[in-house]
């Protein structure tokens, strides 16, 4: 069974058989009916995986021990995260990841709305009660946005020592994408660069950010998938 607005399963005649239902028998006119309910069925699964779909995975940070610059650890905001390149020679290291610039399409259904963006991962707090394991997902408008002023959601994980599992979510709006313009191209295009094949097509994008702090002692945060889900 597919997920789509038809609500059934379609049972589909074999190639060859001598059902007038069946689409792919050569030279046969296809049945309207069952054809157009299966047409519709594989186009509503085409706009939710369109929709729905994993826009990053990475393996997440194994020493999580950087504090964070402010020293919050209630209402979060960017600032309260340190955003330095992985590779700047800082120890330790800042716990942050670009998960990439993506196309937010609406869903495809007559009210069109947009969907969550979630974060998954599994993640070891702090041994003790008193110390906090801070997180963020940012969503920064285009390509390339920047996380430091952005629209957000924060969570904060208590003390404990014992492994958990993490789930943040942003449900995305307009504000929080903006349209790019692009020309689609084919091939690799050797010395001279590809071709544009066609019209200027339009996108609305968003990128998307996660970083993490510990106040004390080294934490995990690991297995970190970024997807884009309906809306509960």
């Amino acid at each position: 069974m597919t997920a789509d607005t038809i609500g059934r399963v379609i049972r589909r005649v074999a190639a060859g058989s001598a059902s007038t239902s069946n689409a792919f028998d050569d030279l046969r006119a296809l049945t309207s009916g069952a054809f157009q309910l299966w047409l519709t069925s594989d186009l509503n699964l085409l706009g939710e995986e369109s929709t729905y779909r994993t826009l990053a995975s990475i393996p997440g940070f194994i020493d999580v021990s950087r504090q964070g610059p402010t020293g919050r650890t209630t209402a979060l905001q960017p600032s309260d995260f340190d955003w330095l390149p992985l590779d700047g020679g800082y120890s330790p290291a800042p716990a942050c990841a670009c998960l990439g610039s993506h196309a937010i399409h609406r869903v495809a259904t007559a009210s069109a709305t947009l969907p969550r963006a979630v974060l998954r991962g599994r993640v070891e707090p702090p041994s003790t009660g008193a110390d906090k394991f801070g997180y963020i997902l940012v969503a920064s408008p285009g390509r390339g946005g920047l996380p430091f002023v952005s629209t957000f959601t924060a969570g904060t994980i208590a003390g404990g020592g014992s492994w958990t599992d993490l789930e943040v979510s942003i449900t995305l709006t307009s504000e929080m994408t903006a349209s790019i313009a692009e020309t689609p191209a084919l091939g690799d295009g050797g010395s001279s660069g590809p071709s544009p094949i066609g019209e200027t097509v339009v996108a609305d994008v968003c990128t998307f950010w996660c970083a993490f702090f510990s106040t004390a002692g080294k934490c995990q945060a690991v297995g970190l998938t970024l997807t884009l889900e309906p809306v509960p």
